[in-house]
């Protein structure tokens, strides 16, 4: 094995181990309202896309098969988080949509005190940098999937209609 293999597997380590730690101080500020980042992160997508979307547009966007994801709706659910309703007609698709308690859940896991504490030690433009180093390695990862799996639809999409949400 070469050393840049060498440098390229440490930078995957150093960066699973980020996310790990990361997701652990999410979690813990999440338990609070006995919700999951991943339950966080569904409500957030369902509030982009219109708060009216299908379990298949969810799991383009969570990257997690299908199966899974309607595992986790189902928990939602029961929560009172979200409501799933045959939609009329002859295709039989379930639409996803927030209830107040998952507008609720969704307003208060706005609250990412942790992430702004371990976010702020970077610069404005060291932040640019890494989204920007970050998007590229999402971006060849996902053309990589792409030989695979028929669409994975990208993140950006959601976090640009909430960048442009915020300038209005």
């Amino acid at each position: 094995m070469s050393k840049v293999e060498d440098k390229e597997y440490d930078l995957w380590i150093l960066l699973s181990r980020v996310y790990h730690l990361i997701a652990k101080l999410r979690n813990l500020e999440l338990l609070k309202y006995n919700i999951l980042p991943v339950q966080s992160y569904i409500l957030f997508i369902i509030k982009a896309l219109g708060n009216e979307t299908t379990p298949t547009e969810i799991s383009g966007y969570v990257y997690q098969q299908r199966s899974s994801i309607s595992d986790i709706l189902n928990r939602m659910v029961k929560q009172g988080l979200i409501v799933k309703r045959n939609q009329s007609g002859g295709n039989r698709r379930v639409i996803v949509t927030l209830t107040n308690n998952g507008e609720r859940a969704l307003a208060l896991s706005a609250d990412r005190e942790y992430l702004h504490k371990v976010m702020s030690s970077l610069t404005e433009g060291k932040k640019r940098q890494l989204e920007s180093s970050l998007e590229m390695l999402r971006d060849a990862a996902i053309n990589e999937l792409s030989v695979t799996q028929k669409t994975v639809m990208r993140p950006s999409l959601i976090s640009e209609y909430y960048r442009k949400k915020n300038q209005l």
